[in-house]
């Protein structure tokens, strides 16, 4: 199958299985039109139905044609709930039929930087945007542009959480200058940084401050995946 399909198919297999899950990352960032491709997906799997998940998988590799399922070579953990619950992710490669590519599959148990399980999803069973622009604060270049999209996306739907992600100066300052004092507020007790803007609205103050936000979020990412790194 091509990803998109497979991605589906998965979708509504863990459906029938009982398997509750929130599809993020890449693919739901193609889903909110923030990126036009990608062949890995990532799910979050609710750690107690890792064991269906399992299960799942090891009915497919009895098919016939059996699917062909193993863990990637690279950084990751066992698919198991002690690992997953504790912030680990598993990485597989599936590969359905003969002649079909090979899909790459991330669980998550526990999404960093997330607050719950992030199992929040629409009729699809896409992860909300706040949950993917969360989990996008990393220390990639590539990952920034999406958080400022998905701010921009949430603010043009008269969302005020649109200001806790916003990364561009002249997007940000639109955005707050025409929210009312209460969103703004709000948005500060999860964006301190929205706190200077009540001061000053100078552009290239407002700059330095979100390169410094950046910076910080990048610090603990790299600090978060040490310890996994480490024992690894």
């Amino acid at each position: 199958m091509a990803p998109l399909d497979f991605l589906y198919h998965l979708r509504d297999s863990f459906r029938e299985d009982g398997i509750r899950f929130a599809i993020t990352s890449g693919m739901a960032c193609v889903y909110y039109g923030l990126q036009q491709y990608t062949k890995t997906s990532d799910w979050i799997i609710h750690p107690d139905d890792l064991e269906k998940l399992r299960a799942f998988l090891e009915k497919r590799q009895r098919r016939i044609p059996p699917w062909r399922i193993s863990y990637r070579a690279i950084f990751g953990a066992p698919l198991e709930k002690d690992y997953l619950a504790a912030g680990w992710t598993s990485h597989l490669f599936i590969i359905d039929r003969p002649d079909s590519p090979e899909n790459h599959v991330d669980f998550f148990g526990k999404p960093p930087r997330v607050q719950g399980l992030g199992l929040e999803t629409d009729d699809e069973g896409f992860a909300t945007r706040r949950t993917v622009a969360m989990m996008k604060r990393t220390d990639r270049d590539k990952d920034w542009p999406i958080v400022d999209g998905i701010g921009w996306q949430l603010a043009g739907e008269s969302d005020g959480d649109g200001l806790v992600h916003i990364q561009s100066v002249p997007r940000l300052l639109e955005v707050w200058n025409r929210s009312s004092q209460e969103e703004r507020s709000r948005a500060a007790e999860k964006r301190p940084l929205l706190n200077s803007l009540k001061q000053s609205t100078d552009a290239r103050h407002i700059e330095g401050l979100i390169r410094l936000e950046r910076l910080v979020w990048e610090c603990v990412n790299r600090q978060r995946y040490r310890v996994f790194t480490t024992a690894w």
